[in-house]
């Protein structure tokens, strides 16, 4: 009989344009799958989170998040495997409360991003926290006594690879970290269509709230786009940033006006299809990160960005602290500021088959989900 994983994230949490929240943990789920394993998946919502296509709060079973999480475990072949239920009732998408318990008794491995369900801890045989989103998680629990559900977990693992260095100041809570790149099913994003002409990627605007840690503040990520804002009159290729930002923000006329391309993430990027193809129309990605990233030399980098690597499609992103751990410079390109971030994309310009050869080269000896994912089993002992 095939070895059972549970799996909790967070697919309905954005049902409106974020096809690649999405994928943040379909990767997880496609990649078991994919070894061999009876993969099972479960997520929790507040009545409160729950909304329609406008925002307006609604009754869980009505809700966007309800109907959009339907969809993707039709789409992905996952219906008899993966449960949505609304804390605090019976109410539920898919498999029930009663059926999870069922089979958390023959789980042989929980995942659990962030923590955030802890029902079946004490039944499952080993369980792992899942820290998608490093230096947050340490100083929400830290700094401002945010629960984030640390406790009673076998293994933590982090996509933050400079988490607990000595160059690296954000906190560890007093946990080993065990770090590892973000797994990427590889076949789910290999592409023989030519590149697009623009360089692109995946945003939003405003998403965290600034935080503070010992003295330094941590802003949001549309801080680090200002930063580079008139990059698009340095360099020879269109850049496009597909981004959620409100159309009331007072930084929307300056990303226009100094050449940003904008579009939506609910017209490009809404599902787990239109998001892949948004990846493959591109010529590479061009992304600055959360300066929690930067500034805290987290060694953070993205399923987002791995998915552009796997497609064969370059990747210029601010400099984490990566180039540590994994090779940096052909086909994965770090910059410091706008005039290191302009001569990137310059030099992937001018050697584009080479870099985008690069790109693939990286994702096969890095990201591909059989190699990441049986590291991690191999830390669980699973």
């Amino acid at each position: 009989m095939a070895k059972r994983i549970l799996f909790s994230g967070s697919i309905a949490g954005h049902p409106l344009g974020y096809g690649g929240n999405t994928w943040a943990f379909l990767q997880w789920l496609l990649g078991f799958r994919r070894l061999g394993f009876d993969v099972y998946y479960v997520e929790e919502r507040r009545t409160a989170e729950c909304m329609d296509q406008s925002l307006k709060s609604v009754p869980f079973m009505e809700s966007a998040n309800a109907r959009y999480f339907r969809q993707v475990i039709e789409r992905f072949d996952l219906g008899d495997r993966a449960a949505l239920l609304e804390a605090g009732s019976s109410a539920h998408v898919g498999l029930s409360r009663e059926d999870i318990e069922k089979v958390a008794g023959e789980v042989d491995l929980f995942l659990n991003q962030f923590g955030a369900y802890t029902a079946v801890l004490g039944r499952v045989r080993r369980s792992v926290y899942l820290d998608l989103d490093p230096g947050h998680t340490q100083i929400w629990q830290e700094r401002y006594g945010v629960d984030m559900g640390l406790r009673g977990h076998d293994l933590y693992l982090t996509i933050g690879l400079n988490l607990g260095e000595s160059d690296c100041p954000l906190p560890t809570c007093g946990i080993r970290w065990e770090k590892t790149l973000f797994p990427i099913v590889l076949s789910e994003w290999q592409t023989h269509d030519p590149p697009g002409s623009t360089f692109t990627t995946v945003a939003n605007w405003r998403d965290y709230n600034w935080i503070e840690w010992r003295g330094v503040w941590y802003a949001q990520k549309a801080e680090a786009f200002k930063a580079v804002i008139d990059l698009p009159r340095r360099v020879s290729m269109p850049i496009e940033v597909c981004l959620s930002i409100a159309d009331s923000d007072p930084d929307l006329p300056i990303l226009r006006a100094n050449g940003w391309n904008l579009t939506s993430p609910r017209d490009r990027a809404s599902d787990p299809d239109s998001y892949r193809d948004y990846i493959q129309e591109s010529r590479g990605e061009f992304s600055p990160v959360r300066p929690i990233c930067s500034l805290g030399k987290s060694g953070w980098f993205s399923d987002r960005s791995g998915c552009y690597l796997a497609a064969g499609r370059p990747v210029v992103m601010e400099d984490t602290g990566l180039g540590r751990h994994v090779p940096v410079g052909l086909g994965l390109l770090t910059y410091v500021d706008v005039e290191t971030a302009a001569q990137c994309l310059e030099a992937v310009q001018r050697d584009y088959a080479r870099h985008a050869a690069a790109a693939r080269e990286f994702a096969r000896e890095h990201l591909d989900s059989d190699r990441v994912l049986a590291r991690i089993l191999k830390l669980a002992q699973a």
